[in-house]
């Protein structure tokens, strides 16, 4: 007996399980939050209406705006229309820019008159603006050497020479680390006596002019840098502002008697009422069968004088298979 009630019970969860509607195993997840949030919204209660206000960059589409339609205070909102305005606004940055010019000398003078005190600039993406001249940021470098070349001469003088001969005289001299040629030669002579005042002859003094070329480096010019350095601005478009208008009317209470669904059945219960019927069906046939063999059980015990055994299942309380006597 104990068995029969487990196998009843275990159908009957089974069947409950399977009768669950199957809406509930659909249930649609929450949509999520949309990310796009207004920066006003103004509520006017006496026209029923709430304009909702976005600023977007200029290259947003404004079909991503939020426009369904809510409940607010027993009133259905819908959207009735789309503002669109754009906002124009400046923007300033601070730039540098540097300058260069050439000169052949290097002293704040002459650079000054080559690098102004300020200069208007114009950007390749709009900005306009002043910029000032840093004179910290002044830098100056050589931009290349020449060389040039001039005459030098030194004189040298041989004295007490016996005659005019030019080969008594070097043809060359060493002055300053370069090597000179003779180039002219001016004779002077004197007499000149002995002790006892007797004439010798006369004496030659060599008066000879070297000459060559010395070769010197110079600086040819300068490269110099600077620094400009200011706030510049443009004006253009700053964003783009949506105002998205919505509409109220009132909210129609809905009574019982005038919904379409009043007294409808659920669908889920036409699932739910076959497996019950089957239940029920089931439960009652295995009902009638259990006290149907018990009728008859209690009759074979009278013909047997009072002993009743179920051979058909063997699974009486007693456990042991055998019959009760009396």
């Amino acid at each position: 007996m104990r068995k029969k009630l487990a196998f009843i019970s275990t159908t009957l969860l089974v069947l409950s399980i399977l009768a669950v509607p199957a809406s509930a195993a659909n249930t649609p997840a929450l949509s999520e939050p949309d990310a796009m949030l207004p920066v006003d919204i103004v509520v006017d209660t006496q026209a029923n209406e709430i304009r909702k206000v976005y600023d977007l960059p200029p290259n947003t589409d404004p079909s991503t705006l939020p426009m369904e339609a809510f409940e607010r205070d027993e009133m259905l909102y819908e959207c009735t229309d789309i503002l669109r305005e754009v906002i124009i606004g400046n923007e300033t940055q601070v730039i540098t820019q540097s300058e260069t010019v050439e000169s052949e000398k290097k002293d704040l003078e002459t650079l000054l008159e080559l690098l102004p005190q300020e200069k208007e600039v114009t950007t390749e993406d709009g900005y306009t603006g002043t910029l000032m001249l840093d004179l910290d940021s002044i830098k100056s470098e050589v931009s290349g050497y020449g060389t040039s070349s001039k005459a030098v001469t030194a004189t040298r003088s041989y004295p007490n020479l016996s005659d005019a001969d030019t080969n008594h005289i070097p043809k060359t001299v060493e002055d300053g680390g370069r090597t000179l040629t003779l180039q002219d030669v001016q004779w002077q002579t004197d007499n000149t006596y002995n002790a006892d005042d007797y004439e010798i002859g006369d004496r030659y003094t060599a008066i000879c002019t070297y000459g060559g070329t010395k070769s010197t480096s110079y600086v040819k010019g300068y490269t110099t840098t600077a620094d400009y350095t200011g706030e510049v601005f443009r004006t253009g478009v700053s964003v783009i502002r949506y105002t998205v208008i919505f509409s109220g009317t009132p909210v129609e209470p809905v009574e019982p008697e005038q919904t379409s669904d009043a007294g409808a059945v659920p669908v889920w219960l036409f699932t739910v009422f076959p497996a019950l019927a089957a239940l029920g069906a089931g439960v009652g046939g295995t009902y009638y069968l259990m006290r149907r063999k018990e009728r008859k059980g209690y009759e074979e015990m009278e013909n047997h004088g009072g002993c009743y055994t179920d051979n058909a299942h063997g699974d009486d309380d007693t456990g042991s298979g055998g019959g009760v006597s009396n």
